[in-house]
């Protein structure tokens, strides 16, 4: 690069960060009480604080690992392995039915960019014939266009096949999953023992794996509902270990095509990639607020970690937080510290999820990398009643942390509704607070109190 070229890319890029040079946001930080004292008594190490998430790579337990072996019988696994590739770039990149104002507005939207392009005075001259032509061409990249931008959603229809494919698939994917997110029930409420489970399209039971491998002891009653007969027969062949004759080892599984109509109560309830498979926007209403009214403790709500996924949880959430029913009552448990929008959609030119991320094992097949996949997830944990948790106000780290010499950078969700960035350093933040943001990482909650933002001047 010559000198002049030089010293004018240096000047641009003067003029660009001039500004934050001159003037940089310092935020007061003070860490949770509770913690403090036990990180100075050495009860607890900064690096296992209690807002770390335990455990990086949920596995498969052996059991099940060797029921969904047994279960693919004599299908060739290269077949099995491409299909399941193939189901999983599907769901990820999945979009909801357009609702009829959406598609009114999108055929607006094209109308008007053809009538630029083939303005109707274009025809004032033609014959009858031209006009017919340029009316059928008009007609034509009409539909086309609406084709492009419209997604051809139709409901995933899961026969026997099907529901192998996404049993071996999907299955290690869901358990880490749920297992990650009912995990953080388990450790921040340690008196909830649920008694009573239903899953929300159930599929072939990885939620019910995931909450046995927490609660079996206290459950007695897992209720599965899917509209698909051949995946509720495969989840049930999967908990006898693949053996048609075998009695299954939980206690009280019951499988069902559809929502019992009974007002029954359930501790437990969740519904977990199920979303998307619903017609509209008002069967996805009716579906929450049903399932709210028999959830008696915590819903748990998940979906695929894109930006239309996010949404449709997001959605959920909204639907939830806007009953006024005393009965109905509810807060955010997890992954928000607050009951506000989610400042992460609100902002309609940003187009980034509120997901997080989880590294996972899947089954081996042919032509499997040897490297651990990495899902990501949308989700909200929904309590009913009032909050009680001390530590709810306790930021949640949104995106990973940048470990950097001397600084580290947290972005995190606040209990304020905001998306905030924090550098923390032991000089300004002090040796607690900095080394629990040092060890924390992209869905941990921090113990600190965010104060005030004040102003330095750079020198």
């Amino acid at each position: 690069m010559n000198i002049s070229l030089k010293l004018l890319v240096n000047n641009f890029k003067g003029h660009l960060y001039r500004p934050i040079l001159r003037s940089t946001s310092k935020i007061a930080v003070d860490i949770d009480e509770n913690v403090r004292n036990q990180i100075e008594s050495e009860a607890i190490h900064p690096r296992r604080h209690p807002g770390i998430l335990r455990g990086k790579r949920v596995e498969l337990p052996a059991k099940l690992h060797t029921s969904l072996e047994k279960v693919v019988g004599d299908y060739p696994l290269k077949t099995l392995s491409d299909d399941c590739k193939k189901l999983n770039q599907f769901i990820a990149s999945r979009h909801p039915p357009a609702e009829p104002d959406e598609i009114k507005d999108r055929m607006k939207n094209i109308m008007e960019e053809l009538d630029v392009l083939m303005p109707p005075s274009d025809c004032l001259s033609m014959n009858e014939d031209e006009k017919r032509k340029w009316q059928h061409r008009k007609e034509q990249l009409i539909k086309r266009r609406m084709k492009e931008r419209t997604f051809a959603w139709k409901p995933i229809k899961y026969g026997r096949y099907e529901a192998i494919v996404y049993a071996l698939g999907r299955g290690p994917l869901e358990f880490a999953v749920l297992t990650r997110i009912l995990q953080e029930i388990s450790e921040r409420d340690t008196g909830f023992k649920p008694q009573s489970y239903l899953d929300f399209g159930s599929g072939i039971g990885s939620g019910m794996w995931a909450v046995s491998y927490l609660w079996k002891d206290s459950i007695y009653e897992y209720y599965n509902v899917d509209s698909s007969r051949d995946m509720n027969e495969l989840s049930e062949l999967i908990l006898k270990d693949g053996n048609e004759n075998q009695q299954i080892t939980l206690r009280n599984v019951f499988y069902r095509q559809f929502l019992p109509a009974l007002e029954t109560k359930y501790d437990l309830v969740v519904s977990s990639y199920s979303l998307f498979e619903l017609a509209n926007a008002q069967s996805r209403r009716e579906v929450i607020l049903n399932l709210w009214k028999k959830c008696d403790g915590y819903l748990v709500i998940v979906e695929e970690g894109s930006r239309r996924g996010s949404q449709l949880v997001n959605e959920a959430r909204d639907i939830i937080l806007s009953q006024e029913d005393h009965s109905l009552v509810g807060h955010v448990f997890a992954p928000c510290p607050h009951d506000f929008t989610c400042p992460r959609l609100s902002n309609s030119e940003d187009n980034t999820p509120c997901n997080f991320q989880i590294n996972y094992k899947p089954l081996r097949f042919a032509g499997n990398v040897s490297k651990d996949p990495v899902a990501r997830y949308s989700y909200v944990v929904i309590k009913k009643g009032i909050p009680s948790d001390p530590t709810r106000s306790w930021p949640r780290i949104v995106r990973p942390t940048l470990v950097r010499s001397k600084h580290s950078i947290c972005r995190m969700c606040t209990s304020s509704g905001d998306l905030t960035e924090i550098i923390f350093t032991q000089s300004k933040h002090g040796k607690n607070a900095y080394r629990c943001a040092r060890s924390s990482r992209w869905g941990d909650r921090l113990p600190i109190i965010i104060g005030e933002k004040y102003d330095t001047k750079a020198k």
